[in-house]
């Protein structure tokens, strides 16, 4: 019966493409969307459990609210700094598009080197955490889509592939076909379970310790406020009710410069909390290990965001794990992006006209790899040398052949100087020059 309800009030109100005033509104799915809010709520534990119960539903299933989830998810401090540092390891690399030969493109490279390419790598980016992106391209105006952006995560549908003019609608735009789907680039995740057709995003299993921080913030908060200030005790013989709320007022209302006048027979006490002892510091240490964990399930590892400054992973040196797991990571999601911007972008963008050769591909360049690379070789060589030399201090001798393939650095035997003893003729002459 609510279905039913709900697809009669989705054929009332949802727009067809022929009621939409321009054609780049019948294109657009923005334009589709009733412009209703999504309700925000306080999120617990059996919420969490419940948003993945609606989004295994057999038959109708959505993922309202889970996206609703996690629209407050991300507004955790921790969480977003976590999402910020993943997203700039892949962000923060040079791309290049590069044919079989090993040829680069610099037309290619011109024509994609915009903001809005860059716009569009950060949404794909998001699909990691949020499950799946659909990105709406816009219109074009001389080679650029300026009004590139994500369509509402809560209005799509992953499983039936549609977009729905109202939230819970079982039926919708589908975006895959004509006249929406060169204009709109669909990036979902893998199945984590082979229930739905696509994954749930890293921010399922980030909720459930953002939800334990969030709510042991108030109530560290609610701790802070009980134990952590002095309860004002004052004790009056005033028997008139104005005098007595005036001295009450001024017992609740002492601040930074809180001041009482007092009668001689009045008294003011501070009372301290006493007992509590170190009790306060279960919050802190339940609010560092969920945040912990969520740096694993993002980052890959615990550290990895709170670590010292200076390399990939933080000052532990690029062996450590921290470094491994943030490169492990970056090499996941440069792999992700690439075959969508192959697979997926590039084909639909030549549709739309623009000049782009489809004989190169996209890739991130391994600069840092390759640097990586030429100082683990010039360590290995310096090894090698200092090898030699030891040898050669000892009356031995490195084979130059066997020192060039293990080091590729050509060498050759090096020539012995044969020196003869002075004569006495030549003895006499530097004793004359030095006399």
């Amino acid at each position: 019966m609510a279905n039913r309800f709900i697809n009669l009030f989705q054929n009332a109100f949802a727009p067809t493409v022929r009621d939409l005033p321009a054609k780049n509104s019948e294109r657009d799915l923005r334009n589709y969307i009733s412009p209703v809010q999504l309700q925000r709520l306080r999120h617990d534990v059996a919420m969490w459990r419940e948003c993945i119960q609606e989004a295994e539903l057999a038959y109708f299933p959505h993922r309202v609210k889970m996206q609703r989830m996690y629209l407050d998810t991300v507004f955790n401090g921790h969480t977003y700094a976590c999402i910020k540092r993943r997203k700039q390891l892949t962000l923060l690399r040079e791309w290049e598009f590069i044919n079989k030969e090993g040829e680069e493109s610099e037309k290619n490279e011109e024509i994609l080197n915009k903001k809005w390419f860059s716009e569009l790598l950060d949404y794909i980016l998001d699909a990691r955490f949020f499950g799946y992106s659909l990105i709406a391209l816009g219109d074009i105006t001389d080679g650029n889509f300026n009004d590139l952006s994500i369509v509402k995560r809560a209005n799509i549908s992953p499983d039936r592939l549609t977009v729905n003019h109202l939230v819970y609608a079982l039926s919708g735009a589908d975006f895959l076909e004509e006249p929406y789907k060169d204009w709109h680039v669909w990036v979902p995740t893998t199945s984590d379970n082979g229930i739905s057709k696509c994954g749930y995003g890293l921010l399922y299993q980030v909720a459930l310790y953002e939800i334990i921080c969030r709510n042991l913030l108030g109530a560290n908060a609610d701790a802070a406020e009980l134990y952590g200030m002095p309860v004002r005790v004052g004790t009056t013989t005033k028997t008139d009710e104005l005098e007595r709320a005036e001295y009450a007022s001024a017992l609740a209302n002492m601040a930074s410069s809180g001041w009482i006048l007092k009668d001689a027979m009045d008294e003011l006490e501070l009372l301290e909390s006493k007992g509590n002892g170190q009790g306060f510091k279960i919050y802190a240490d339940l609010e560092q290990r969920c945040e912990k964990k969520i740096s694993k399930i993002i980052l890959g590892h615990a550290d990895a965001l709170d670590s010292i400054s200076g390399k990939l992973g933080g000052g532990q040196g690029e062996d450590s794990p921290t470094s491994q797991a943030l490169r492990d990571v970056q090499t996941e999601d440069g792999a992700f992006v690439e075959d969508v911007i192959n697979n997926v972008v590039i084909p639909k963008l030549i549709n739309l006209g623009l000049k782009i050769d489809a004989n190169y591909k996209f890739c991130f360049t391994n600069n840092e790899e390759k640097g990586r690379e030429e100082k683990e070789r010039i360590t290995t060589n310096k090894a090698f040398a200092d090898i030699a030399l030891t040898m050669k201090n000892a009356g031995l001798e490195m084979d130059a052949k066997y020192f060039e393939e293990q080091t590729g650095i050509p060498a050759t035997k090096s020539m012995a100087i044969e020196t003869k003893p002075f004569t006495d003729s030549i003895k006499n002459k530097l004793a004359k020059i030095y006399k």
